[in-house]
């Protein structure tokens, strides 16, 4: 449901039974086609310039998989 760990007990709590987690993470590719994603639906396209929007797809990916 979540990647939360500090909330797993309350979840136990609420569902009054045991949780199982199960690690994800997305892959790179799919960070980076939901970057593209959002910036081709961005309000004001004129306001970043090709190397803002390359930024963006280098550094936000990064970070994630840095996590």
């Amino acid at each position: 449901m979540i990647r939360r760990q500090q909330i797993e007990p309350e979840l136990g709590r609420g569902l009054a039974r045991k949780v199982t987690t199960t690690p994800t993470s997305p892959k790179r590719s799919d960070i980076i086609r939901y970057l593209h994603t959002r910036l081709d639906e961005d309000t004001n396209p004129d306001k970043m310039d090709g190397s803002l929007e390359a930024d963006i797809l280098k550094k936000i990916p990064g970070d994630i998989s840095a996590m």
